[in-house]
């Protein structure tokens, strides 16, 4: 008697590859829109940014 074994894809195994594969697809797309965003995402943030009013402030009275 010879025993075959037969190999099946569990349900898990399949589900598993799915999701592997739509989070590596969000994760290309959301590294895309950074990269392409993001010269003019610093601009702003810098042009956003709190100065202060004074450099050094004195007490003139």
């Amino acid at each position: 008697m010879i025993n075959k074994t037969r190999k099946y894809f569990s349900f898990f195994g399949i589900l598993a590859a799915t999701v592997n594969r739509k989070l590596q697809s969000f994760n290309c797309m959301i590294h895309a829109i950074l990269s392409n965003k993001m010269p003019e995402i610093t601009k702003l943030l810098l042009l956003k940014q709190l100065k202060p009013i004074n450099l050094y402030s004195t007490n003139k009275k």
